[in-house]
């Protein structure tokens, strides 16, 4: 005689399964996790290591945030802004590396015309997004000095130019690179409209010091730690994508560390003191 499962046969098989998927599948997102985190790691130490490179054909001197040239047409969707993700591509080889695996925001700030995001490679912002929409900031207040390079209308146009590293005192104790975002700060609506405020936490090439401090630059612009979180700009646009209390830093030395976004802040009540791990000075 045939034997067939029984109905209390089949519910009790059904609920060991429910249990182990709601077992296992908290665990499995934390392995896709893990290894996003990973991948972003790898992702800062190349960018750190490619930058030494840059550095070393320069010597020593950092890269600009970017360099503005309007008669460069060799990347036409940059439109002559070459933010450090394109100065230093012919060292890392790898766009990819310049985008954390868990930076999948979008914004209709960096949309074309045609409404084409972030990731589309039809978009024809898609050079310029790539350089100034990274997902990890540069210290560009310390290490960089800021020129006025012309005008496009009644706007100005800046540019940067690098330091000499070997001018600060305390290299690994110095802030180049970390997880960073757009997000709350004012940027043209889409395809150039009026200035409107980025939610997307997209990324960004540019992070803040703590203490406000003026850029050597002809426009008298500061900007520091301002706000409540999750303001980004109470961080100074610093991004834990992994972890909100902590950013993937890559130090000017080229080291990598997982960084307590608050410890970035020093004790004290001066610029010099307050901003050390960015200006410097260090301990």
């Amino acid at each position: 005689m045939k034997r067939a499962f029984t109905l209390i046969e089949l519910l009790v098989v059904i609920a060991i399964i429910a249990i182990l998927a709601a077992i296992l599948f908290p665990v499995f997102a934390q392995a896709k996790s893990a290894a996003k985190k990973t991948q972003s790691l790898s992702n800062v130490r190349q960018i750190g290591t490619a930058t030494m490179i840059y550095m070393g054909d320069y010597d020593d001197v950092t890269p600009p945030l970017f360099w503005y040239n309007p008669l460069d047409t060799s990347q036409p969707t940059s439109f002559g802004f070459k933010y450090y993700p394109l100065l230093i591509e012919p060292y890392s080889k790898n766009r990819g590396i310049f985008l954390c695996p868990q930076d999948v925001a979008d914004d209709r700030s960096v949309a074309d015309p045609q409404g084409r995001g972030r990731f589309d490679p039809a978009s024809g912002y898609r050079d310029y997004v790539y350089g100034a929409n990274p997902s990890y900031g540069y210290n560009y207040r310390y290490l960089n000095v800021q020129t006025l390079a012309g005008f496009a209308g009644p706007r100005p146009l800046s540019s940067f130019s690098g330091v000499s590293s070997t001018s600060l005192g305390a290299p690994a104790e110095t802030v180049l690179y970390a997880e960073s975002t757009m997000k709350d700060k004012s940027a043209p609506g889409l395809a150039g409209g009026p200035m409107a405020q980025v939610t997307g936490a997209i990324g960004y090439s540019r992070i803040e010091p703590p203490h406000p401090v003026t850029l050597n630059a002809p426009f008298g612009r500061t900007s520091g730690w301002v706000g409540a979180f999750p303001d980004a700009q109470s961080q100074g646009q610093l991004w834990g994508r992994f972890d909100e209390k902590r950013v993937l830093v890559t130090w000017l030395d080229g080291h990598v560390k997982f960084t307590s976004i608050q410890s970035l802040k020093a004790e004290g009540t001066d610029e010099a003191t307050v901003n050390r791990y960015w200006n410097g000075r260090g301990l």
